[in-house]
């Protein structure tokens, strides 16, 4: 299974050879200001399973709401962010859901920090698994997330 994507200049392009890890929406201030709008959505996939096919991606490093560090990607010439990654997760890439060609194609399978969230997303997203703040470990997420039909 290969999953492309890209920026929206076209400058960025990739391939991701592997089924994605888990997908989420994250409504931390970070993940808004990012995607300049109520949430961004985030799609793990295996750092090992992603080639950039066209183009040089920008990296900057940040800290986000948790205080974790993050590695920022995004392409040098119209912004669009491509993925994130994290010093304590080695083989893991957060790929930026918008940045997928076929992102309908992956249902998110939880909302977190959801406590910065837009008071009408929360009205729409009731009743679904959220977190008020970054889970302590995804490893609760990541098997929900398994468990979905293809």
């Amino acid at each position: 299974m290969v999953f492309s994507g890209g920026c929206q200049c076209g400058t960025i392009r990739y391939d991701i050879n592997s089924k994605p890890v888990l997908a989420y929406c994250c409504h931390c201030t970070d993940c808004q200001r990012q995607s300049s709008s109520a949430f961004g959505m985030s799609v793990w996939f295996p750092a090992s399973a992603f080639t950039l096919t066209s183009g040089a991606l920008l990296t900057w490093t940040t800290r986000g709401d948790s205080g974790n560090e993050k590695t920022c990607t995004l392409c040098p010439d119209c912004g669009t962010r491509i993925y994130h990654s994290f010093p304590d997760q080695s083989d893991t890439l957060s790929v930026k859901g918008g940045s997928l060609d076929k992102i309908h194609e992956i249902d998110p399978v939880a909302h977190i920090w959801t406590r910065s969230a837009q008071p009408w997303v929360l009205r729409l997203i009731d009743g679904e698994l959220c977190h008020e703040t970054e889970p302590e470990n995804f490893d609760h997420l990541v098997a929900r997330f398994q468990r979905k039909p293809d």
